[in-house]
């Protein structure tokens, strides 16, 4: 399937001009981006999706330390891009504004990522399936609550530390008229009170991201 560019999400931060036509997101429609679109449009690694498919066949990009076969596979926030041929590596973000960024950071920095708890469930002998945001799926002795973030290894497939949603944590807005806005989580209940630089609000915790 397809979009038209005119249709796409404003926080794709692509022109509107170009391709006719551009990938549908695999998932997270409302919070993620094709990795053709990133790579062409608004990276611009790749000038074609002939260029595009060509370069990951020959294992050339890596997404969460992965090497990747598909190009209309959805990135999400905290994903990371590798592309060690140029020694390049990003990271999706979100600006103050709520549009979509692509940090370029260093390759230690791209072998982990922050991720939000989905669900989870109690497996045999005290393991637990925990089962994440961007569709990782992880067992584990660790104790998180679903909403909670971790701080998750590719490598050891581990999570490295649990960031759960408390008075006094470190958030990201990740859905709403506040994306991509920081702030400090002041009280906890039925909605989440949230300071920032600019004012206090309420939202829900299906909109916001512990970061630290």
């Amino acid at each position: 399937m397809h979009l038209k560019r005119p249709n796409t999400n404003k926080m794709w931060p692509i022109s509107r001009k170009g391709t006719k036509y551009l990938v549908v997101p695999s998932h997270s429609k409302n919070n993620g981006i094709p990795l053709l679109v990133i790579l062409r449009d608004v990276l611009k690694i790749v000038k074609t999706r002939k260029e595009l498919v060509k370069i990951l066949r020959e294992g050339k990009i890596l997404v969460n330390d992965e090497k990747l076969r598909d190009e209309s596979r959805t990135l999400v926030v905290f994903d990371s891009i590798g592309i060690p041929s140029l020694n390049k590596y990003y990271k999706f973000n979100f600006s103050d504004t709520g549009k979509v960024s692509f940090d370029e950071i260093n390759e230690k920095e791209s072998h982990s990522k922050i991720s939000k708890l989905s669900n989870k469930k109690i497996l045999k002998k005290g393991v637990t399936q925990l089962n994440f945001g961007d569709g990782r799926n992880i067992l584990s002795k660790e104790k998180i609550s679903v909403g909670d973030s971790a701080i998750i290894n590719f490598k050891e497939k581990k999570l490295v530390k649990i960031l759960p949603i408390s008075e006094k944590s470190k958030v990201m807005i990740i859905g709403g008229k506040h994306r991509g806005e920081k702030g400090v989580i002041e009280s906890v209940g039925e909605k989440i009170l949230i300071k920032s630089k600019e004012s206090k609000f309420e939202i829900g915790k299906n909109e916001i991201m512990i970061i630290e």
